[in-house]
């Protein structure tokens, strides 16, 4: 599988909001190397946004994840093409399943690009 194909429940949850919060999140934690989670599980889903390192240690999360966040999403950038905002999504559905992407603002921000903080 292309590391920049994304599972379609995840590409599905993919919206300006999911960027901007990202990128607040980026401008909070000073660091681009990021996770933006969203847990279906929680009584009220939110996103919430976590230095990666934190997150790939933790223990609820399959070994399938846990390896795609061994690395930061802007390491896949010469897959993405572009420098941009890039950041690990991942959504863990009421199911208990995970899915798990990188984010590329160049790639799957551009159908929203106009809307997008700090943008144009």
């Amino acid at each position: 599988m292309n590391d920049a194909a994304l599972p379609d429940r995840l590409q599905a949850l993919i919206d300006e909001r999911v960027f901007n919060f990202a990128q607040a999140a980026q401008r909070h934690f000073k660091t681009n190397d990021l996770v933006v989670l969203l847990d279906f599980r929680a009584e009220t889903p939110e996103l919430e946004a976590l230095p990666r390192q934190a997150l790939a240690e933790a223990q609820e999360l399959s070994l399938e994840v846990k390896l795609k966040l061994a690395r930061p999403a802007s390491a896949l950038s010469p897959v993405f093409g572009a420098p941009e905002q890039a950041f690990w999504f991942v959504v863990i559905h009421e199911d208990e399943d995970a899915d798990c992407g990188a984010i590329s603002a160049a790639v799957q921000g551009a159908p929203f690009a106009d809307k997008l903080s700090g943008q144009g």
